[in-house]
């Protein structure tokens, strides 16, 4: 089955409709594919599920397999070394702080491992660039740009202490659905740039 793709764009309204986004006002070089993920497969199941590629192992020695892996990845990471999984692709760390001036020095601003940065495999990488695309778009999304985050926040916060989901999702003058909104606030916390107080209906944000 072709590979299935919708049409992303900043501030695409969910009501809006085909004729509407096809119009000669829509700025066409602001629109790009994005990945329709129908599910999440994992790789242990995967083998032993009806009508799938069967494993060369059995599942408690592959999951046996794969738990050493992880822990010499993890053993080598921590070194700062870049790991490579033959026919997979190379894992290596990726860092993410500042850099100030200590005593005529360079020195880490708040430098940590942020997360993990990953090469694919040459003939790996191949095989998937060869896939087959469906031209024809699935649906439609709409996100918002990081620098609009930063503006619609500094705007919210310049009269108020606290803000609610409600108030982001209004700042964006509701282009942004419900649930991009709670993934929008719980990075923006994860991130450090928002602190989470109460639960439920209470939840409020505020700067820290």
């Amino acid at each position: 089955m072709p590979i299935q793709f919708s049409i992303a764009k900043r501030g695409l309204l969910p009501q809006e409709e085909e004729p509407q986004i096809l119009s000669e006002e829509v700025d066409v070089e602001r629109l790009r594919p994005q990945l329709e993920c129908p599910q999440t497969t994992d790789a242990i199941e995967f083998q032993s599920s009806s009508g799938r590629l069967p494993s060369v192992l059995p599942k408690a020695e592959l999951m046996a397999a794969l738990s050493t892996l992880q822990r010499v990845m993890v053993h080598e990471l921590e070194k700062g070394n870049a790991v490579t999984l033959p026919g997979i692709g190379t894992f290596r760390l990726s860092l993410k702080g500042g850099i100030e001036v200590k005593d005529g020095n360079y020195h880490g601003k708040d430098v940590r491992v942020e997360g993990l940065q990953f090469r694919p495999d040459s003939e790996l990488l191949a095989e998937v660039r060869a896939f087959e695309v469906d031209q024809v778009p699935y649906g439609w999304k709409f996100n918002a740009e990081e620098s609009e985050v930063e503006t619609r926040l500094a705007e919210l916060f310049a009269s108020k202490t606290y803000i609610t989901h409600k108030d982001v999702s209004v700042a964006f003058e509701q282009t942004l659905t419900r649930n991009r909104v709670t993934k929008l606030l719980g990075r923006l916390v994860r991130e450090g740039r928002l602190v989470r107080e109460g639960k439920g209906a209470q939840t409020q944000y505020r700067l820290p």
